[in-house]
């Protein structure tokens, strides 16, 4: 089945509930699954600098529910997951009998991220730029989902004429990125990233 896009998330069905195995990575409390390096250093720079991130990342672990981050190139099996290639992250709650949701994968574009940004993989501005995604998408949009058990908890991206602080998903991402001094979000779109400000100079 596939998945559907709404305002940020997308909804996907799953007939194996079970986790994929072979993962590269993982945090202390097994929550959340890692199928990519970048992403892996992105988590550990999180938990380690944000307060709020890793106590979420820990109350996650009590749930026995799994956020799993990969990339396009890397898709869990068995799932099928429309994606975006123009788009730099995308949330995928699992539905399984009666709506419950025990995972939630995020797609990261890392690639198309490096090419927005013309850096390395290891420059400054290319890990807070993925720091500030992994943020949104994570703490933004899967965690509260994971928390709930269910398609309830969706926090949303800004509706059409919202402004974008008024949007539970960017309130959430802010408060990650108050706490790494990664700058506050007050649009929606790629304004609020480094590599935006590049194409500016």
């Amino acid at each position: 089945m596939n998945a559907k896009a709404v305002k940020g998330i997308a909804f996907a069905a799953i007939i194996l509930v079970a986790i994929p195995i072979g993962l590269s990575a993982k945090d202390p409390a097994g929550s959340v699954l890692v199928w990519n390096p970048v992403l892996s250093s992105s988590i550990e720079r999180l938990t380690a600098e944000s307060r709020t991130f890793r106590e979420a990342i820990d109350a996650l672990g009590l749930t026995g529910r799994h956020a799993v981050l990969t990339t396009p190139d890397h898709l869990p099996e068995r799932i099928t997951i429309d994606f975006d290639a123009t788009v730099l992250a995308q949330a995928y709650p699992l539905t399984a009998e009666r709506s419950r949701v025990d995972t939630v994968v995020v797609v990261f574009n890392i690639d198309l991220l490096q090419k927005l940004s013309g850096l390395s993989m290891s420059a400054i501005d290319f890990e807070d730029d993925l720091d500030r995604i992994v943020a949104h998408e994570v703490y933004g949009h899967a965690i509260p989902v994971l928390m709930a058990g269910n398609l309830s908890g969706h926090c949303a991206d800004p509706a059409v004429g919202q402004s974008a602080m008024a949007s539970c998903a960017v309130q959430r991402e802010n408060v990650i990125r108050k706490e790494m001094n990664l700058g506050l979000r007050l649009d929606y779109g790629r304004e609020s990233l480094a590599l935006a400000h590049r194409y500016h100079h």
